[in-house]
């Protein structure tokens, strides 16, 4: 069975929101490091994968047993070219760097010194429980990339076939939460681990078939929220629980956390029916979301880059005048590390993902 995709999905525009998303990680790691601006985004990714995961399986791959495996190839190819030349970026700083300076600049990378540990890097196979525990690990933002290949495979699988499975499946995952909440385990668990992430992919996979329910659509049509108010509201909430973070601490102030989550998926539901945050054509949106993937791989190596090239030293005060220079730096580096990502890596594998997809 051919699966071709509804036309209403050809208006939509998640180029602009996944850059967004990946430079408020690039902020917190590389400048505000107290603002929970890198925790927030990632539930933000989720939450678009579980969508667009479920969406190609349904209307481009199928189910099938060559809709699958096409679906794993395109993944594969979408993921790891670019990640093994972050990966080997990251190898010839160590080199040229040294390993002391570019473990003090970021702790998790530094060279593999097993073939177990080399493995898990080549493979981007780590097991997500607590940041410190997934090390070494080159590119260090890729503990969440295994957490998005195990729900790729769970999707490809069927977990996200029918609605039915996807409420079974959201049930599970806020048993999760709340179970974790009751016994008292720390945040980490909420974050961290696959189990945590069940929660906003499964959001994500159910604004699939919520999108193309007319009912839904007029509700939302009838309250008149725009994109741009819930990309603003993203912001705020942000900000605001940054603040009450920094002078409180207790269970509660996760609320910002899971406001958040609600926030997201109310703007993935917005751009599924078409919607836009703002009036920029799907051309332009496209180009600015290939971005996406580059800068979150890579920001780290150039921010280690411009710290040693400006001040010899990895570890800056990143609140003060220098991180800003540091971080500004960082900003022009990544952007064109990531054009050329973009450019020699990412579009002529392209050409060959297209040709895989015309195949099934």
């Amino acid at each position: 069975m051919i699966y071709v995709p509804v036309n209403k999905r050809e208006n939509e525009m998640f180029g602009l929101y996944r850059t967004t998303l990946a430079v408020m990680v690039m902020v917190h790691h590389l400048f505000l490091g107290f603002l929970p601006l890198g925790t927030y985004p990632v539930f933000g990714f989720y939450i678009i994968s579980g969508y667009l995961m479920t969406l190609i399986m349904h209307e481009t791959y199928g189910y099938t047993s060559s809709g699958r495996f096409s679906f794993a190839i395109n993944r594969i190819l979408r993921l790891y070219p670019q990640y093994l030349a972050a990966a080997l970026i990251s190898i010839i700083l160590i080199l040229i760097l040294g390993p002391e300076f570019v473990k003090k600049f970021h702790g998790s990378m530094f060279m593999p010194s097993s073939t177990k540990e080399a493995l898990f890097n080549f493979l981007i196979l780590f097991h997500p429980t607590i940041e410190g525990s997934m090390n070494p690990r080159l590119v260090p933002p890729t503990w969440a990339l295994t957490i998005e290949i195990f729900f790729y495979i769970l999707i490809c699988i069927g977990i996200s076939k029918n609605i039915y499975r996807i409420y079974t499946w959201i049930f599970v995952s806020i048993i999760y939460v709340f179970y974790s909440f009751i016994v008292g385990w720390p945040w980490q668990t909420r974050y961290f681990t696959i189990a945590a992430a069940s929660l906003p992919f499964s959001i994500g996979s159910a604004i699939y078939f919520i999108s193309k329910n007319t009912f839904f659509t007029q509700i939302y049509y009838s309250i008149k929220i725009q994109p741009i108010f819930l990309f603003l509201l993203m912001l705020l909430n942000v900000s605001f629980w940054s603040y009450i973070k920094r002078n409180y601490t207790g269970y509660w102030i996760e609320t910002g956390f899971y406001l958040n989550l609600i926030i997201c998926s109310l703007i993935v539901y917005s751009l599924s029916i078409g919607e836009k945050i703002f009036n920029i054509n799907k051309y332009i949106d496209k180009i600015i979301g290939n971005y996406s993937y580059p800068i979150y791989i890579l920001h780290w190596q150039c921010g280690l880059i411009v710290s040693f090239l400006m001040l010899q030293q990895s570890n800056f005060n990143k609140y003060r005048q220098e991180g800003l220079f540091i971080f500004i730096l960082s900003v022009i580096f990544v952007l064109f590390f990531s054009f050329l990502f973009i450019r020699y890596i990412d579009e002529p594998i392209q050409h060959i993902r297209i040709k895989i997809k015309k195949q099934i």
